[in-house]
């Protein structure tokens, strides 16, 4: 499923912009999927795969901009990064698991 995902990422970005797709990939199916896999052994075993997909479709510095704790910005909170706000372990998952600040991908 999370490969259906990632295809529908490139529309998304084309037809509302990079921001909507990160909302999408990153801030919703991701931390899901993160989530899901504390209980799961098959989206454990995922993850990864996921994750280096997720690298090729954003640049490590777009990743790092929006994964930053949102107490470190002074942006309203938008519904639709609530989550991704507010999931603070999630978010340091994410981190970890998207390592991308030794990606060369930008």
């Amino acid at each position: 499923m999370w490969t259906e995902q990632c295809d529908a990422t490139t529309g998304i970005r084309n037809a509302f912009g990079t921001q909507q797709a990160l909302n999408y990939l990153v801030g919703e199916k991701f931390l899901d999927f993160i989530e899901a896999a504390e209980s799961s052994d098959v989206f454990k075993n995922e993850l990864p795969a996921f994750a280096a997909r997720i690298k090729t479709l954003f640049g490590a510095d777009q990743l790092a901009a929006y994964l930053v704790p949102v107490e470190a910005v002074d942006i309203p909170l938008d519904p639709s990064i609530a989550k991704c706000a507010s999931g603070g372990p999630l978010i340091t998952e994410a981190w970890r698991q998207l390592e991308f600040a030794e990606s060369s991908n930008s």
